[in-house]
């Protein structure tokens, strides 16, 4: 693919008919699996508050959304956490920035990855409605690059509409690389 980015109607176009002859017979429209969003959260309490505010670019630069900065509730002595200090940022997308995202992670980001043996399929929960994913490095993005100051780690949560096993074959349909059985 040389343009990186594909709307649900050619989701629908391409991977439909793929899913439909895997499963040996047609999927009604509504029984296709459809992705609700894609959640990152990030935790950034070791770090210093500028730091905080660069990781909150680099998020912005790599989802194309701002961050929500989470804010702790509480004060606990032992961990040196006062009241109102910023201890994760998170970001949910929804719709065409869902897809845009999942294919610059499996096109341009997962390619990067040294030694990379592909995804694990039992990363999906027990209902198969969502497949979670963590990276212990940022500079895998080439947005962000790798002579970045910063290196933090993610984790990537992929929700699906319907709690069905065919979500894996959505994913492989879009060339998630799972490791081989």
């Amino acid at each position: 693919m040389s343009n990186l980015t594909i709307s649900s109607a050619q989701y629908k176009e391409q991977t439909s008919a793929t899913i439909a002859k895997q499963l040996g017979g047609s999927l009604n429209v509504f029984e296709l699996p459809q992705i609700a969003k894609v959640s990152i959260n990030i935790g950034v309490g070791k770090y210093e508050n500028k730091d905080k505010q660069s990781i909150a670019e680099f998020v912005h630069k790599i989802t194309g959304q701002k961050p929500k900065m989470i804010k702790s509730r509480v004060s606990i002595s032992n961990f040196k956490l006062r009241k109102g200090d910023i201890t994760g940022i998170s970001v949910t997308l929804r719709g065409q920035r869902a897809y845009d995202f999942i294919l610059s992670l499996v096109y341009l980001a997962l390619p990067r990855v040294r030694d990379f043996k592909g995804l694990k399929k039992s990363s999906f929960d027990k209902n198969f409605s969502s497949y979670s994913l963590g990276i212990e490095n940022c500079a895998i993005f080439p947005q962000v690059g790798f002579d970045a100051s910063i290196n933090f780690g993610m984790q990537i949560n992929v929700v699906f509409k319907h709690k069905t096993e065919v979500n894996r074959e959505m994913l492989a349909a879009l060339n998630f690389p799972f490791i081989k059985d």
